[in-house]
């Protein structure tokens, strides 16, 4: 007789492995303050104020992006609490690797879709993507959906259906968080100008109504004010291997993870049989290379391992001979390799977080809440991360202010602030610096860190109330 074990089928073994993967998960987050993404910080800290029915600095900081409305929903039991946010993004994360299985089963074979989905829960980028709340593992799940909702939206005969208004919304989501959303969004958008399935009353309702959606959500947020844009993109190219474990990136890695990126990415484009899920994901890395944070190294991820992997076992069964060393010899040589790797990330990862260490940003954040930790009047500070500053300090904290012509105006439209803090190597912040130099008998500094230098500003004076 078949043991019971074996009866077991396997999609609820596959549900059970993704329970104790979920365990692993959170054995690999950090339970502080710090390390929290910029965006999600602002959302969270917005849905807060307003079910504690508090006044709050955030609301000067505009609108935050579309994961404010899937956080909101916390705020029933958890009002304040970083971990139920980071255990919302990880059954999210889970959710799209179940999506991104099927996808890959129908397109690319059981094969690719088994090892592609495995290694990409595996891989460090998506872990310390949860532990942030970071866009990346949002954005693949915006496409997923975009690519279900597409298909069903297709198949009505209506032109304005519920179908509809869930893609308009879903793609206005996506471009709320990161260029590369706005992307995703045009790779739908030019599917549907090269077929329009004989429907262009549909296809002209789609084309403006993301239009119309998508210019709504980034006018009101006056684009991604939490986001750098034109960075060096070599940090994100080395987290596509190693995450966030490494504080400096490591150039081998980033032009591995660049070769193996363009390799798929043109693998993905002579596909005879491209969908809508490889047209968006190319565009979105197109896009999101404005931004190129860990958030676009999530999507070059997905490429790498899912039409990189497909292209290697395809290249791979060719090789002559029957043995399962000859079909599926580089393949297994690469897959181990990549889960070593992996792995040894993540253990780096955990001893990084159980070490309580912090990467250079967190540092400075970390310092200046140690300098108003033990001040019990009320103050602001300025910040070049605003968001993560006041989870962090539990004070109101404000942007970084316009550099003036005039010093003296400097100081009059920084009064009440205590404190400043940015960092001194971005060269989006030389204007700053020098501002800072013009004042340098006035402005002191308190520290200076690799990650950014803590400024203290001058007490206002009675004469100029």
């Amino acid at each position: 007789m078949t043991p019971r074990l074996f009866r077991i089928p396997p999609r609820y073994a596959g549900l059970t492995g993704l329970c104790l993967l979920a365990l692993l998960d959170l054995a690999l987050c950090r339970y502080d303050l710090y390390g929290i993404d910029e965006g999600a910080a602002r959302g969270l800290l917005l849905d807060w104020s307003i079910a504690s029915q508090v006044l709050n600095p955030v609301a000067i900081l505009g609108f935050p992006d579309m994961r404010a409305l899937l956080f909101a929903p916390l705020d029933i039991h958890w009002i304040g609490d970083l971990t139920a946010a980071k255990v919302l993004t990880m059954y999210l994360t889970l959710a799209a690797a179940l999506m991104l299985y099927r996808w890959a089963e129908k397109n690319l074979g059981d094969e690719t879709a088994l090892l592609a989905t495995g290694l990409w829960l595996l891989a460090p980028l998506t872990i310390s993507q949860i532990d942030s709340i970071g866009t990346g593992n949002y954005l693949i799940l915006s496409a997923v959906i975009c690519h279900w909702l597409e298909s069903r939206f297709r198949a009505t005969s209506q032109t304005i259906s519920t179908w509809y208004f869930l893609l308009l919304l879903i793609t206005a989501f996506a471009a709320s968080m990161h260029p590369a959303g706005l992307g995703l969004a045009a790779g739908l958008g030019w599917h549907w100008l090269r077929d329009d399935g004989g429907f262009p009353r549909k296809r002209l309702a789609l084309l403006s109504g993301m239009g119309l959606m998508i210019a709504f959500v980034l006018l009101s947020r006056m684009g991604w004010p939490e986001l750098a844009l034109f960075i060096n993109p070599y940090p994100a190219l080395s987290g596509i291997i190693a995450g966030d474990a490494m504080d400096t990136p490591s150039i081998g890695l980033a032009m591995i993870a660049l070769a193996l990126l363009v390799l798929s990415t043109v693998a993905a484009m002579r596909r005879a049989e491209a969908n809508l899920f490889g047209v968006m994901l190319t565009s979105g890395l197109i896009f999101g290379a404005a931004a190129a944070d860990h958030a676009w190294a999530q999507l070059a991820l997905v490429m790498i391992l899912f039409e990189g992997g497909y292209a290697l076992i395809r290249l791979n069964s060719r090789f002559r001979g029957n043995g399962l060393l000859a079909r599926r010899g580089i393949t297994a040589v690469v897959v181990v390799a990549l889960c070593t790797i992996f792995m040894l990330m993540d253990k780096q990862r955990f001893l990084f977080i159980h070490n309580n260490g912090l990467h250079p940003t967190d540092e400075v954040i970390a310092n200046l809440a140690d300098l108003s930790g033990g001040r019990q009047a009320s103050f602001l500070v300025a910040s070049q991360w605003p968001g993560r500053t006041m989870l962090a300090t539990r004070r109101g904290a404000l942007p970084l202010p316009p550099v003036k012509n005039d010093p003296e105006a400097f100081l009059r439209q920084m009064r009440g602030v205590a404190y400043m803090a940015f960092d001194h190597n971005d060269s989006h912040n030389r204007a700053l610096n020098r501002q800072v130099a013009q004042l340098s008998d006035r402005i002191k500094t308190v520290s200076i860190l690799p990650g950014g230098v803590i400024l203290k500003l001058p007490p206002e004076r009675p004469g100029n109330q």
